[in-house]
């Protein structure tokens, strides 16, 4: 038997093929995302090992403080060859479009071994007045130009870019990205102290030995060179088991979607070798024989397609790394990453391959010797399971609606999912009417023939169309709420923000000039403004939360009960995060100060309201100190076109001041959900590429089961192209197939977990984004055309004789 399936595999590689490439993207999938996952902690190992690099003891300021006379005595103890202070400061850069960023600035070390940074071009400050930039932040600056930088209150100090510098940005360990002298440091900040201390050991001097020495001379806390690298490990530990779940779930997706491809191949070449199955029961193989030469197929298919996966996974991180734009590319390769690839890819094909195989045991060795006869449709048995299917989903999401946001969401997961088992299992009742209704709108006898050769069999058609389904159904969720809540985020900032420009402050603990909002209330075409401070306030037996300060009624959260127009003196509006944590409500009191409204806000950069909001007089009152962090002037303005120009021309005196509009704002806060959907996309998209390879597959096994007919309709006056644009029509009604279901239960499942969201009064709502969806569909029916190609070259090379001589 085991010469049988060797000899098998032999002479039919080619129907092989195309299942082996959905188990190879799948594994793809599976292997890239360890590889990706494990990336990142190679990456921040390197930027640990870059950082520390030369250091032999370190002495950090959580524990002691660090400066000019701590480090004078760390370089007189015996044994240190050389000791630095590190330090760093925020440092505002105006960039080339005379705008501030944040950026951070450190000191040059004198001892070129402690330097956690290497010169790319140009060279290093040598003197106050000079400056090097981190090579990926001298965008727009030309070497040997000015630079503009800030200090802590706004001050401009003009520099010369001398150099740049790399350092690995993209660990996730941060730094700076700005590099001066010592002493600009101290003018940038001149109340900034050393973060750490770090120190060389002179030749001969263990790392051990020189801590203890320091410990002892200094009397503070010394950790070794290998001790500060394992500290800035385990304090800058990524979350890779998030991530890894993140990545492992759209695996799952993959090799889901690639075992319903494989499922359906082997189903079809199990139907298609049945009389050869049968003979080899007729001389004497056995059930459990056949049944394990079936599987044997599999596992060697799974076995080949999974080492080419492997090593498409590595290829994959490698190409995913580049594309983010990393300075270094990672590849650890470790042995559960090889042991989970071939475990998923040999596992899962034969699981996929055992359904088939279990049904070829089943026919009877002298039925199946007999000439097959048509396809079977879907009976009355699938139509009660989808039934059942959809009235679990439609009960399922009624009671998720009717309750609290935590239930409704665990009731809504089995909701979506019972739907989408409704769509699968209704696939081969419908697969009929639908391709012959396509086949009757398309004029032309390829649509004819295609819809024909769909219709002939129900039950494979729906199965080509599943895996299409599957991930079309993800996407479209995924790009539905994300629409949702980017509309409902937009909204929110709409109905909260009654000002037309937000005016803040780059670095964030450097507040804005109490008197700005009266310079910027002077100018032409301005008609109102309203300060907003963000300050830690005592709500009594309540506790510390973050509050909010405003003057006037520029800011107008959607009210949930009670009133908030203009706050006055011992009103507050407390927000329904706060209300539901303290119990407090309208008419309560708090601090002396009277509840006057709940409401629901969204967050944005300069109208965040915290967890409540009273007017500025009452800041001290809740804050003694007074002291305030992200405060923004809110300014509206008659025409904001025309007077944006006057209003940067008054904040010209403040470098600090960035000027957002409310259109800005609003992408700011949509840029990263856009950049999440686009992942998304990419990470779904390889599912879909594996739901075409299975009708690529499937059109390719019809073609050499239709051998003798596709020869038949040649000799009657059917050309190579009429036959070639049947095949692409067959495909092309598959994929709408596919995309119906795929768009229904998407769009279905994304309804309801926006109604159930919204009912706890996240900020989203039900907004399909049409354009995107019909660029979804459109590429997938430009890709049917596509998955059809080989198929049709492979029925159009066959000749006539020898078609029709085919068994």
């Amino acid at each position: 038997m085991l010469r049988t399936v060797l000899a098998g595999l032999k002479a039919r590689p080619l129907r092989l093929l195309l299942s082996a490439v959905a188990v190879t993207l799948g594994v793809t999938f599976v292997a890239g995302s360890f590889v990706l996952t494990d990336s990142v902690g190679a990456g921040l190992r390197d930027a640990a090992a870059y950082e520390t690099r030369g250091v032999d003891a370190s002495i950090t300021a959580d524990r002691a403080a660090l400066d000019d006379t701590t480090l004078t005595k760390a370089r007189q103890v015996p044994g240190a060859a050389a000791a630095e202070g590190r330090t760093t400061v925020s440092a505002p850069l105006i960039g080339p479009d005379g705008r501030p960023r944040d950026a951070a600035a450190t000191g040059l070390s004198a001892d070129e071994r402690l330097r956690p940074y290497d010169l790319v071009e140009g060279r290093f400050p040598r003197d106050s007045g000079e400056i090097a930039l981190e090579r990926t932040s001298a965008d727009g600056f030309p070497l040997g130009g000015p630079v503009t930088v800030l200090d802590e209150t706004g001050g401009r100090h003009p520099l010369t870019l001398v150099g740049t510098f790399s350092r690995p940005a993209d660990s996730g360990l941060g730094g700076a990205n700005l590099l001066v002298s010592q002493e600009m440091v101290h003018r940038l900040n001149p109340a900034a102290t050393f973060g750490e201390i770090v120190v060389r050991a002179a030749p001969g001097v263990g790392q051990a030995r020189l801590a203890a020495d320091l410990q002892k001379a200094l009397g503070v806390p010394v950790v070794t060179g290998k001790e500060a690298a394992a500290r800035l490990l385990a304090e800058t530990a990524p979350d890779t088991a998030g991530l890894a779940k993140f990545f492992v779930g759209f695996a799952v997706l993959a090799m889901v979607v690639a075992a319903m491809v494989i499922t359906n191949s082997f189903t079809v070449l199990v139907t298609q070798r049945a009389r050869e199955l049968a003979l080899l029961r007729c001389v004497g193989a056995g059930k459990r024989q056949l049944f394990g030469g079936v599987l044997a197929e599999a596992a060697v298919v799974g076995a080949v397609a999974s080492v080419a996966g492997l090593f498409g996974g590595v290829g994959a991180a490698a190409a995913l790394q580049a594309v983010a734009g990393q300075q270094t590319i990672h590849l650890p390769l470790t042995a559960r990453t090889v042991a989970a690839a071939l475990a998923v890819g040999i596992g899962v094909t034969s699981l996929a391959a055992a359904i088939p195989a279990w049904a070829a045991t089943r026919v009877a060795p002298v039925e199946a010797l007999r000439t097959p006869a048509g396809s079977t449709r879907a009976g009355r048995p699938r139509a009660i399971v989808a039934a059942l299917l959809l009235a679990v989903a439609t009960g399922a999401g009624a009671l998720a609606l009717r309750s609290s946001v935590d239930g409704g969401a665990a009731l809504a997961v089995p909701a979506m999912a019972a739907l989408l088992g409704a769509a699968l299992a209704a696939g081969p009742l419908i697969a009929g009417p639908v391709v012959r209704t396509l086949g009757r709108l398309v004029p032309g006898r390829a649509a004819e023939l295609g819809a024909l050769n769909a219709d002939r069999d129900p039950n494979r058609t729906a199965a080509s169309a599943a895996a299409l389904t599957i991930g079309l159904a993800v996407v479209t969720l995924a790009t539905t709420l994300a629409a949702g809540v980017e509309a409902g985020r937009g909204r929110g900032l709409d109905e909260q923000l009654a000002a037309d420009f937000a005016v803040t402050s780059v670095i964030m603990t450097r507040p804005l000039p109490a008197t700005l909002v009266d310079t910027l209330a002077t100018v032409p075409g301005v008609t109102a403004t309203a300060t907003r401070r963000s300050f830690s306030g005592d709500l009594g037996e309540y506790g510390d939360y973050q509050l909010t300060a405003v003057s006037g009624d520029l800011l107008r959260p959607t009210v949930l009960s009670g009133r908030l127009g203009r706050l006055g003196p011992g009103e507050i509006a407390i927000s329904k995060d706060l209300a539901d944590q303290t119990g407090l409500a309208v008419g309560g009191t708090v601090r002396s100060l009277r509840v006057v409204g709940v409401y629901d806000a969204v967050d944005g950069p300069g109208v965040d309201v915290g967890f409540a909001l009273v007017d500025v007089t009452e800041q001290r009152r809740l804050d003694p100190a007074g002291e305030s962090y992200d405060g923004s002037v809110l300014v509206k303005a008659a025409d904001p076109e025309r007077t944006r120009p006057a209003l940067e021309r008054a904040l010209s005196a403040t470098p600090l001041a960035k000027l957002s509009s409310a259109g800005e704002i609003k992408e700011e806060e949509a840029a990263p959900l856009r950049a999440t959907l686009n992942l998304m996309w990419a990470l779904t998209g390889l599912a879909v590429l594996i739901a075409f390879a299975g009708i690529t597959n499937t059109l390719s096994l019809s073609v050499l089961e239709r051998t003798r007919e596709s020869a038949l309709l040649r000799a009657l006056g059917l050309t190579r192209g009429g036959l070639g644009a049947a095949l692409t029509a067959e495909a092309v009604f598959v994929a709408v197939l596919g995309a119906a279901c795929g768009l229904s239960v998407g769009i279905a499942s994304a309804w309801l977990i926006t109604e159930v969201a919204a009912g706890g009064g996240e900020p989203i709502v039900f907004a399909p984004p049409w354009a995107r969806l019909g660029v979804l569909v459109a590429a997938a029916l430009v890709a049917a055309p596509l998955a059809a190609l080989v198929p049709a070259r492979r029925a159009g090379r066959q000749g006539l004789v020898a078609g029709l001589s085919a068994e």
